[in-house]
């Protein structure tokens, strides 16, 4: 095949979302995360799953830490870099007391550049927009949430979104690609020359 022949690449993402890191500490909760990707116009899923559930999880040695290791594996095909996939974690708790509250999202752009990755994002739990939702929040221990958490990949649709951050999501990935170079993308990684004199 030639390369003017050429009209759709493809793109692979495998790796896992490793683990939730929480400033104040998880003792009590159980904790498991839902995932959905998200992409543009132009770009078709292939293989692999767009959307999941982890199991539960509890912190270990590490009150700060809980680890998921939560597989994700697929393969894209588009004509444009347009809608570049991304990644909406969303992390959920499960107590006794409570049932089951949000702890918060946390949006990924999935790596552009191939190779393997490790990418952190800040989690973000929507705030209330009165000072009576507040109280109510602290009291009960359950904070607002979106209707459609993919909201969060159209920053035009959020900008009035009130915010706090709250800990923060590891994502370990690998992006292999087919054909980008072809269609004049460069998707390589930058090659560092070491000027010794």
């Amino acid at each position: 095949m030639m390369n003017s022949e050429v009209t759709k690449f493809l793109v692979s993402f495998n790796g896992q979302i490793e683990h939730i890191k929480f400033p104040a500490g998880v003792f009590d909760n159980q904790l498991y995360i839902q995932y959905d990707i998200v992409w543009g116009p132009d770009w078709d899923p292939i293989s692999g799953l767009c959307s999941g559930t982890s199991q539960l999880a509890t912190s270990g040695r590490d009150p700060e830490k809980v680890i998921f290791n939560l597989p994700l594996d697929t393969v894209f095909g588009s004509t444009n870099v347009y809608g570049w996939p991304q990644l909406i974690v969303t992390v959920r708790a499960k107590s006794f007391f409570m049932g089951d509250t949000l702890r918060g999202y946390a949006v990924f752009l999935l790596p552009p550049i191939t190779g393997s990755h490790e990418l952190k994002s800040s989690l973000i739990r929507p705030r209330s927009a009165t000072v009576l939702g507040e109280w109510l929040s602290w009291l009960t221990g359950r904070h607002p949430e979106l209707a459609d958490p993919k909201m969060l990949a159209n920053g035009k649709d959020n900008y009035l979104l009130r915010t706090e951050s709250y800990g923060s999501v590891t994502l370990k990935m690998s992006m292999l690609s087919k054909d980008l170079r072809k269609l004049g993308y460069d998707n390589q990684p930058p090659t560092w020359k070491n000027n010794v004199a």
